[in-house]
Order: structure tokens, then C-alpha cells, then sequence
């Protein structure tokens, strides 16, 4: 499971981040590079939007995504995947179902149509939950969702989704697993062939964490999906396995029956900084690729983490990052190069005017991509 819990939402438009409290006002500092990959901070609304939807489907008229039902002291939402295809969007996140800060870890999904400028999004469906006797029968958490042709057991699936799991509640022993649906809203089935992709007791049997006698292990996991061919080939990347903390492998999906690796590479951290201006290791990432720079971005948890108030295991801060892909290159193939990443901006206090910035997430097309909006 991820590093969080309560939450509450600043809604970016191309950059989607969990932060202490909402914001409607930038930085008056921000450069246009900054504008150009964070856009413009959604204001609220409360337009209403006709639409056709599927009668077990209903739109709300609600003023922020993550408005829920009722009034829960204790309650959380976090680690957004957010897909957006004309005017139709997607959003897949980790929410909880019950009143406690406990590991309470499922999917959820909503469906948003957006119409002159203003999103309304429909009504939260648990789409995956932890399930008795599997690999995430603890908890299910950090979806990120692309489109693309997947087939499993003599069907073909159009999305793909991968998810962290554990059988526990200590946030120890996490793996990451995928999920393929031939619709945004499910059904979500378990592609068994490549879940999970590592299983984290293969390395570590009969591992159970006791604080003061064994070590902490927390495992694998936070992983990111993006399609290189908008098919089957994908680019996978994930915490852990990794010198640096960011891992970036390319399979092919496209049979899922009978995946195949194409390479694995350690995600370089030549130019991630943490608060103090030393190398940092790489985590919680998310990945956009943009094919009017041939330009990857990057956001990550910037260290140390916020040590000051509960829980402490919150960064103050996240970063963004780019790469520039030379065209001689593929832009699948560029983590097999020599590269360095340039820090773009930090997502901190002064741009959000909240202490504690994380669990963030690019707007990006179905296969994964920059929206082409600027």
C-alpha cells in the first residue's frame, strides 16, 4: 500500500496531486514551462451537464471529484489514474469504504463529461477490493490505467490497469499485479499470467514483519503503465528491485497468455534532488510522454519526508522532472540510453499553498501520452 491516508484534493489539469487543502490560485512566479504541463488549477462549479448514460450510471452535480456521501471523521482518498479522451474522462484512485484510518485499501472509479470548460463527474463505484486466499487479499491500492489491445484467454480486452497488493496491513510485502476490462467501468479481470508481476514471497518466504525483531520490508509496487505502440507493448514502471528506487521495464502484452519481457533498466537519478539538494532516490512516480517535445515528464516524492506531524511518512513536496528523447531514438527505448533528468518545478507550499504535496498523477490521453490541449 501507498505512504497515505485523509486526504484532501487540489485538482490540476494536467497534473492531478494530493495535497493538504484545496487551491485556486498559482504561484506568481510560474514560467510558462509551468503552465504548459500544470495548466490551470479547476475552479468549482456546480454546472449542470446532460448526458446519455447507461441507466446503472447516474452523473452527479458534485463540486469536487472526491466529494463523498456522508460525514466521515475519518475517511481517505488518494493515488489517482485519470484518462481523458475528448470530452469524456476517466478516474480510477484508492479510496476507502469504511470510517478509519486503517489500511482500507479498494479501487474505485468514477466517469466525468466536461462541457464548456467544467467537469461534473458521476457517483464513486468500487471497481476491485482486497479478496480472501490472493496476493492482495490485504489491501489493493495505486491503479494507473492505459488503453490498448490486450488479449487474455481467448478474449480481447481494451484497457489495462495495474495494481499494488499485500496480504498485509503493515504497509510490508508489496507486489503489483494487472487487470484488463473492455470498458473503463469494469468488470476488472485478473490477468493471472503477470499478477503479480513478482511475487514479493518468492524472494522473501515466510517473511512476516515484527517491529524490533525483523526487518522492514516494504516490497514492490506504485507502478505506472504506458503503451509504446497504443496496442500491446507497454512500458511498466515501479518502486523497488532498484540501486535508484525507480525500476522501468517494456513487455508485450499483447498476449497476455504468453507475455514477453523486451528489457528491464533501472530508472536513472542523475539530476533528482532531494530538499537538500542532494541525489535522491526515485519513488511514487508517474510518467507522461509528450509527442510534440518527444519529451518525457516525471513526477516523484521528493525526501526527506515530513517528519513533524502525523503520519511522517509524507513528503513536503513532489517534483517534476523532464527528458528529452533525441529522434534518433524511440521513445520506448530511451531508459536503455545515457540520460539525465532536469528538474522542471516543485509542487510544494508556494505553488499550492499546502504543506504536504504527494500521491500525484498526469492528466494523460488513453495510451498514456500528453494531452495535446496547449
Amino acid at each position: 500500500m501507498k505512504k497515505s491516508r485523509y486526504f484532501f484534493l487540489a485538482l490540476i489539469m494536467s497534473i492531478f496531486t494530493f495535497t493538504g487543502c484545496n487551491s485556486t490560485e498559482k504561484s506568481k512566479s510560474i514560467s510558462k514551462e509551468e503552465k504548459t504541463v500544470s495548466s490551470e488549477i479547476t475552479k468549482s462549479d456546480n454546472a449542470s451537464v446532460e448526458i446519455d448514460t447507461p441507466s446503472r450510471y447516474e452523473l452527479t452535480n458534485k463540486e469536487l471529484l472526491f466529494d463523498e456521501e456522508g460525514d466521515w471523521p475519518q475517511k481517505y482518498n488518494y493515488c489517482p489514474s485519470i484518462l481523458v479522451d475528448g470530452d469524456n474522462g476517466y478516474c480510477w484512485y484508492c479510496a476507502s469504504v469504511t470510517d478509519g484510518i486503517g489500511g482500507d485499501d479498494h479501487i474505485a472509479y468514477r466517469r466525468g463529461v466536461i462541457k464548456n470548460g467544467k467537469w461534473v463527474w458521476g457517483s464513486k463505484q468500487i471497481v476491485l477490493s482486497p479478496t480472501p486466499d490472493t496476493w492482495y487479499s490485504g489491501n489493493i491500492c495505486d491503479p494507473d490505467v492505459i488503453k490498448g489491445e490486450f488479449s487474455y484467454r481467448g478474449e480481447m480486452y481494451s484497457y489495462l490497469m495495474t495494481v499494488l497488493g499485500c496480504t498485509t496491513k503493515d504497509n510490508t510485502s508489496n507486489m503489483f499485479g494487472f487487470f484488463v476490462a473492455k470498458t473503463p467501468d469494469g468488470p476488472w479481470i485478473e490477468a493471472k499470467t503477470v499478477s503479480p508481476l513478482y511475487n514479493f514471497y518468492d524472494q522473501h518466504p515466510d517473511y512476516v514483519y515484527k517491529p524490533g525483531e525483523t526487518p522492514f520490508i516494504w516490497g514492490w509496487g506504485q507502478s505506472c503503465v504506458m503503451s509504446c505502440d497504443e496496442k500491446g507493448k507497454v512500458l511498466i514502471f515501479y518502486t523497488g528491485r532498484s540501486t535508484t528506487g525507480g525500476k522501468v521495464e517494456c513487455w508485450d502484452f499483447s498476449n497476455l497468455d504468453t507475455p514477453s519481457k523486451i528489457y528491464e533498466k533501472e530508472v536513472k537519478n542523475q539530476g533528482v534532488v532531494d530538499l537538500n539538494g542532494n541525489t535522491d532516490t526515485i519513488c511514487n512516480s508517474h510518467f507522461v510522454f509528450d509527442k510534440t517535445k518527444n519529451r518525457f515528464y516525471m513526477l516523484c516524492d521528493v525526501h526527506p519526508f515530513d517528519e513533524y506531524q502525523w503520519p511522517t511518512n509524507l513528503p513536503l513536496a513532489t517534483n517534476v522532472y523532464y527528458l528529452d528523447v533525441p529522434t534518433t531514438i524511440d521513445f520506448y527505448n530511451i531508459f536503455k540510453a545515457k540520460y539525465q533528468w532536469k528538474l522542471l518545478f516543485s509542487l510544494d507550499k508556494s505553488k499550492t499553498e499546502s504543506p504536504r504535496n504527494h500521491n500525484c498523477c498526469f492528466y494523460r490521453d488513453s495510451y498514456g501520452y500528453m494531452l495535446n490541449t496547449h
